[in-house]
């Protein structure tokens, strides 16, 4: 029978987060009719340590399902060629990256792609008109992300350029009143403007789609046509970054990316990796993308602001401090090329 759903785990180290991701995952494939019957699940261990590789085996025979593959690998590739070679294997139309520390809400799976099959494929309209009205070449969609609390996660950003970059470095997205209209790569401190539980009642209360420039690698759902048109996810690219630049490729063909208001899974966020790495690696990613895809010129000017933001940040949390950010910033300082 053919599959609807292809939903990819990469696993390193984290054998409890990755088991409840791929219960929860498993409970949600299982009550829907839509995909209990049309869905497999791929998991890829990055040379686990901590008995993963046993651990899932074990999970599988338990829940006697048998669609599922597990890929190991002898190292541990970073996260864009290890879902590379989940999705290379995949056979269903639509591509779900899970994060091994995200926990799926009930209806969420079901729920995004019900919303692929509702937006089928309009490319001649997409060419001519790309809009954040029209919805006509869906290629992306991800669910809204929680804390583990339940509060709002920061999700996706603007379209990467140097101004959104500046913005972000310089806290100017983070401006009471003027901040929200100012395109930022990160989207995070916007959620400071109101009261977390502000935020997610306000986006529950929607009724569309939340449109993105990109959205995060954590939780994604790709129609197999966008990797059929741009490829795979860039396997320069270690980690952080990837799920960047993979966006920018498929609006540069014309499909739509969009968070799903209704759709919930909850991120855990920092388990699977420090916030050292996130930083250090965003600022190694934004070289690199920079270098892949836009002109010399722009190069060195994204190198200053990364440069001037590092040391604005720097000099900020000392001042309020917070000396592991400066510490942090001062890693990523060392590492602009």
């Amino acid at each position: 029978m053919p599959k609807l759903l292809s939903a990819i785990i990469v696993s390193y180290n984290t054998k409890d987060l990755t088991i409840q991701a791929l219960t929860s995952l498993l409970k949600e494939i299982k009550s829907s009719d839509l995909l209990k019957k049309k869905s497999e699940i791929l998991v890829v261990d990055n040379h686990s340590q901590d008995g993963s590789i046993q651990a899932i085996k074990q999970f599988f025979h338990q829940a006697k399902f048998r669609d599922y593959q597990l890929i190991v690998n002898k190292k541990n590739l970073g996260f864009a060629r290890a879902n590379n070679q989940a999705l290379k294997q995949a056979q269903g139309q639509y591509l779900l990256l899970l994060n091994s520390d995200t926990i799926v809400q009930p209806g969420a799976i079901d729920t995004l792609v019900k919303t692929f099959i509702q937006h089928p494929d309009q490319l001649a309209t997409a060419t001519t008109q790309d809009s954040d009205e029209m919805v006509d070449y869906l290629g992306i969609l991800s669910p809204t992300l929680l804390n583990a609390d339940g509060s709002l996660q920061p999700q996706g950003g603007s379209q990467i350029s140097l101004r959104a970059i500046f913005n972000q470095m310089f806290f100017l997205d983070d401006l009471p009143v003027i901040g929200k209209y100012l395109p930022s790569t990160q989207q995070t401190g916007r959620s400071q403007q109101l009261n977390q539980q502000q935020l997610l009642d306000k986006q529950r209360q929607q009724t569309q789609l939340i449109y993105k420039a990109w959205v995060s690698g954590a939780a994604m759902m790709i129609r197999k046509a966008v990797i059929d048109q741009i490829g795979y996810l860039d396997k320069n690219i270690f980690m952080y970054g990837e799920d960047q630049e993979f966006c920018l490729r498929a609006r540069n063909h014309h499909f739509d990316i969009a968070v799903h208001p209704h759709a919930e899974v909850v991120h855990l966020g920092s388990a699977s990796s420090s916030s050292e790495q996130a930083i250090v690696g965003e600022f190694k990613s934004y070289q690199y993308i920079w270098q892949k895809h836009f002109p010399a010129y722009q190069q060195r000017l994204l190198r200053w602001i990364l440069r001037a933001g590092a040391r604005f940040r720097m000099l900020i949390y000392r001042l309020t401090g917070n000396q592991r950010q400066a510490t942090i910033y001062r890693e990523a300082l060392a590492a602009i090329n």
